[in-house]
């Protein structure tokens, strides 16, 4: 594997990103972790402004699929400012979030987790360093991630249909359900911002 991942920041390329948790621990299994996913993504979305297409949070990594440009700035906002700033947010108040659970319930939902619990600091990352960011340049390539990304909830036997994985942006666009997170993309190609 290389020493250096290289992002690529083209204008009017959307993102597609894999992150996996350290370990593939499920550290998104509780419903509030998962809050703490969506509440970064909105954070995204405010302090960037960039739009935000699709998304699924499921327990152990999430999908996320941006348009990393402010509203009518044809100039990419560069990948890794955003990665970097998401992933601290995750970290911060995810930590928070497990640490409040583990005081109320004297431990987490999975011996795996209780000793990552218990470690010392250095290994308390939520949040493996490394992602998979995948540059989108084509409709078709666009509307298979997000398929792909709304899809996932069924095929690892979670629900047996979409609509009833309430952390994803599928509800969104199926039935008009912005109780989680509100999307930013109209459906358009090319994407216009």
């Amino acid at each position: 594997m290389p020493s250096r991942l290289r992002r690529y920041d083209v204008p009017g390329h959307s993102h597609f990103w894999t992150v996996s948790c350290y370990r593939r621990l499920t550290f998104f299994w509780h419903d509030d972790m998962k809050r703490v996913v969506v509440d970064g993504l909105r954070r995204l979305q405010e302090r960037y402004g960039l739009c935000i297409i699709a998304y699924v949070v499921m327990p152990e990594h999430l999908h996320l699929i941006v348009y990393p440009h402010a509203k009518g700035d044809d100039r990419p906002i560069p990948i890794s400012h955003v990665w970097e700033s998401f992933k601290k947010y995750i970290g911060y108040h995810g930590k928070a979030c497990l640490r409040r659970l583990w005081r109320e319930r004297g431990e987490l939902w999975s011996p795996p987790l209780n000793a990552w619990a218990r470690g010392g600091p250095e290994k308390r990352i939520i949040m493996e360093t490394r992602g998979y960011d995948f540059n989108i340049d084509r409709e078709t390539t666009l509307l298979e991630k997000i398929d792909y990304s709304h899809k996932n909830p069924i095929t690892r036997g979670l629900v047996d249909r979409a609509d009833d994985w309430r952390w994803s942006s599928y509800r969104y666009y199926e039935l008009d359900d912005s109780s989680v997170l509100r999307m930013d993309w109209d459906g358009g190609w090319p994407i216009v911002w």
